[in-house]
């Protein structure tokens, strides 16, 4: 494949063969691929010159190849890739520096797919939330105050994770990459094997306003957070005094700074539980006064 092409294309992604090098055009944003010519290495280097490397990964000629035949092509995990996929974990493991392929799977969920947890396992999982937050090569944050105020309300069905700001990015592309490390947290066993499978790449967005992410509850109307947080399935007997507590240490500096998109429940087994009746819920709100994303989640039934 010598002449330039372009290999995939919507709306969000570019994948093509240009000058004789591969380039994808992620959102804007324009990387370079190139690879190691002795071991399985993917370069991924940005238009300053910055380049992340991706180890066990793929050469990005042979992908081009691969793709325009209108094949699939499998990494070195056995994960299956089309060209949106692979345009996705290279959006993903960009600006990362050092990366193993496996890590910048979980983009997608990364294994394969299991069966959804017992209620054991499940309720297990949910009475050692405070030992498991940390801070991780995801981003995941620790030992915030936060998570002591949570863990007064043991029968909150919302989901939380913070995730610092650490790749620097704003708006939807920040939103939408602190939803995948949430992910990397809150779908997977400490093992890292899957509890929900999911693929984020599939999650789409809209920004709403600080009223809306702190509207009244309505049990009658479409699922919102103080509707999650105070008439779950099972009663909890919190009141709007509680969902203010938890709020206040949630967002510690006001509500002032904050920028919320909500989005769509369609991309996870997580949600599956609340689209039978109860309702699904996924919202990221930064706070600009901490540089820190808050990723809200909640789906339950009966």
């Amino acid at each position: 494949m010598d002449k330039d092409v372009v290999v995939y294309k919507d709306g969000r992604y570019t994948l093509e063969k240009k000058d004789g090098l591969p380039y994808i055009t992620a959102n804007g944003k324009k990387y370079k691929l190139t690879c190691h010519p002795y071991e399985p290495c993917l370069y991924i280097t940005d238009e300053s010159g910055f380049m992340t490397a991706v180890h066990n990964s793929f050469d990005p000629s042979s992908v081009l190849y691969v793709l325009r035949s209108g094949k699939t092509l499998t990494s070195i995990t056995g994960f299956e890739y089309d060209a949106l996929d692979f345009c996705r974990m290279v959006e993903y493991a960009a600006d990362m520096v050092d990366i193993q392929i496996d890590e910048a799977e979980k983009v997608f969920g990364g294994r394969a797919k299991k069966k959804n947890p017992t209620p054991e396992k499940k309720k297990e999982k949910e009475e050692n939330k405070a030992e498991n937050y940390r801070l991780g090569s995801d981003g995941w944050i620790e030992d915030d105050p936060f998570y002591s105020v949570i863990n007064e309300y043991p029968d909150c069905v919302v989901d939380y994770c913070l995730i610092n700001n650490e790749r620097e990015d704003y708006g939807y592309n920040g939103h939408w990459f602190a939803l995948v490390c949430a992910c990397s947290k809150l779908f997977l066993d400490d093992d890292e094997s899957v509890i929900w499978h999911y693929d984020v790449g599939k999650a789409k967005a809209v920004k709403i306003s600080t009223s809306e992410l702190f509207a009244h509850a309505d049990r009658n109307g479409k699922l919102n957070y103080r509707t999650a947080f105070l008439y779950p399935p099972y009663e909890n007997n919190y009141k709007n005094a509680d969902f203010d507590v938890v709020n206040a240490a949630l967002f510690p500096n006001g509500f002032d700074g904050l920028e919320v998109y909500e989005w769509t429940t369609d991309w996870s087994e997580y949600f599956d539980e609340g689209h039978e009746w109860w309702g699904a819920l996924c919202l990221t709100v930064y706070d600009k006064t901490l540089n820190r994303y808050a990723v809200i989640m909640a789906s339950a039934t009966d």
